[in-house]
């Protein structure tokens, strides 16, 4: 059947179309920050633990445990969800990717309700949002349930300015119900409250006070239940949040707080010069694609941005100057509300959402000032382009630590569950290793050691240990086997404070990590070795391949480790 011109010329109008339209720039932005390397990263720390007590809440109902703190009912929702499908790691990443992007969907709703008609400023908003990527969890599944608390605050605030804009009782509803599963999923929307008064009276001033009071008494009460439970949260002396928060005086965390703010305005400190926690792996992408990728993105962006427009007739300058002031007193209350918490400084989920507020903090003073002056249109528009490009460049950098890191946790990994790839019940397995300051492991902590055995051998209750002088664990053989303590147990054990985890040497497995290679080894015969060799029951007793099942990896252990 022969194609005429006419359906020759089809589909290259479709993708002029296209093109010309901002959601594929959306789409494009998305793919670029986040999306380009989703098929090469697995977990990476505490994403590992969530999944385990996934595997743990399983068959408990939609509400789980806390996890944490009190206020995470909701915590682990999404990696629930993941692991009950036969690929968890991609249904996470894929949540993330659309959580996502709806943040920057609702921070561009909230900018066409504030300020309708203003396109130019709706669309900096989501293209800023989109690449705002200056915390150091971007992209990273760890800061998933922070992110999708971030995204229910905004839609919060959304569906409570569409209210006051003429919208029906049901958006009330709607808010309070985004408010509620914000509240319950992590504390993150906090800091954000106290400003949505401010935005409702800058957008309908006293004279929808009836309005207002209606939709802020409806969402006080879906949060009264919650302010209790936080308050003795934040005033337990022995709970997570005494041990979280880093004591500070006060000079020293308002610079904290204000260095963590700046951050969010320094778009070549997220590509360039980020903090650094371990030492970095071998690059995964090249720094020239990463350099493309930003240009095309940026290049985009200008042509886009050349077509939208706002109206003729500015907003007074007295109020956008003060919408802009909401917006960055806004990033700064987030960013104080985590400067005293442990790794703040090398910015672990300081800025989830205070990227949004400084997002459109510049969306604003970018669109107002284009109307103020617009034959300097081109001029002002060089301040996002250098957001957007930067940003761009932001996310693939983190995606090159996650992909890389990745890669060496991936080849740790696929060294246990090769070398022992299933164990008979009741069968306890060590993971041993001298100290590897150049590197970090999947299994460097005990806790995330703990979390990947349960997963991989799909075992909760599996007995398991990281053996490792730097985190404070060992071991003391005995007659009548190992006799272990675990983090932040060597001083009780030695005292006699605390019972020992006890490993019979019938049923022991030992791991012990090569750090050239990057590989577990087992361990397998006690002869000659410094923690066994010395006792006799070891000896006789300490027979590993007897506890080993031989078999190929199970479907679960593949997809956990994207094989």
């Amino acid at each position: 059947m022969s194609e005429t011109p006419a359906a020759r010329g089809w589909w290259p109008r479709r993708l002029a179309a296209g093109l010309k339209g901002d959601g594929a720039l959306y789409c494009a932005l998305l793919l670029l920050v986040w999306g380009l390397t989703v098929p090469m990263r697995g977990m990476w720390q505490d994403d590992t633990l969530l999944l385990r007590l996934a595997r743990y809440y399983q068959g408990h109902g939609f509400l789980a445990a806390p996890t944490g703190a009190p206020l995470r009912r909701l915590y682990t929702l999404p990696f629930r969800l993941a692991l009950a499908t036969p690929q968890p790691i991609w249904t996470l990443h894929l949540i993330f990717g659309v959580t996502w992007l709806g943040q920057a969907l609702a921070a561009g709703w909230i900018a066409r309700l504030l300020m309708p008609g203003r396109r130019l400023t709706q669309f900096l908003a989501i293209c800023l949002t989109l690449t705002a990527t200056s915390d150091y969890l971007t992209n990273n599944l760890t800061s998933l349930g922070y992110n999708l608390s971030a995204l229910m605050l905004l839609l919060a605030a959304g569906c409570s300015l569409r209210y006051l804009t003429g919208g029906s009782a049901g958006w009330i509803a709607i808010a309070c119900a985004a408010t509620a599963v914000s509240i319950w999923t992590i504390d993150v929307a906090i800091p954000a409250l106290p400003f949505v008064p401010l935005l409702l009276f800058w957008r309908g001033g006293i004279a929808a006070w009836r309005r207002i009071l209606l939709v802020l008494s409806a969402v006080g009460l879906t949060l009264a239940p919650a302010v209790r439970v936080e308050w003795r949260f934040l005033h337990d002396a022995s709970g997570y949040a005494a041990v979280a928060m880093q004591p500070m005086r006060l000079a020293e965390r308002l610079d904290r707080t204000t260095s963590l703010w700046r951050e969010n305005f320094k778009p070549w400190r997220w590509a360039f010069a980020r903090p650094i926690w371990y030492p970095r792996p071998p690059a995964a992408i090249p720094l020239w694609a990463m350099a493309l990728a930003a240009g095309v993105a940026a290049a985009w962006f200008a042509f886009r941005a050349r077509q939208s427009q706002n109206p003729d007739r500015p907003e007074r300058t007295t109020r956008i100057l003060l919408l802009a002031g909401i917006f960055a007193a806004m990033a700064l209350a987030a960013n104080a509300a985590y400067a005293a918490l442990q790794m703040a400084e090398i910015h672990y989920r300081t800025h989830i959402l205070s990227r949004t507020w400084a997002s459109l903090t510049v969306a604003v003073l970018t669109g107002w000032a284009i109307q103020q002056w617009p034959r300097f249109r081109a001029g002002f528009l060089l301040v996002p382009l250098l957001f957007v490009g930067l940003g761009v460049w932001g996310g693939l950098e983190r995606q090159d630590l996650w992909v890389s890191t990745w890669r060496l946790h991936k080849k740790e990994l696929l060294s246990i569950v090769t070398t022992a790839p299933a164990l008979t019940p009741g069968t306890g397995i060590i993971l041993r290793s001298p100290p590897t300051p150049d590197l970090y492991l999947a299994t460097e902590a005990d806790y995330l050691a703990q979390s990947w055995l349960v997963l991989l051998y799909d075992d909760p209750a599996i007995h398991a240990l990281r053996m490792a002088p730097d985190r404070g664990t060992g071991c003391r053989a005995t007659p009548e086997g190992l006799q272990c303590w675990h983090e932040q147990q060597a001083e009780c054990f030695q005292a006699g404070t605390c019972a020992a985890d006890r490993f019979p040497y019938e049923t022991l497995v030992i791991l012990d990590f090569d750090d050239r290679r990057g590989t577990f080894r087992l361990v397998s015969s006690p002869q000659g070795d410094p923690l066994l060799g010395g006792y006799a029951a070891a000896l006789a007793g300490y027979r590993p391949a007897g506890r080993i099942l031989k078999r190929p990896l199970t479907p679960r252990q593949r997809a956990l480790l994207l094989e």
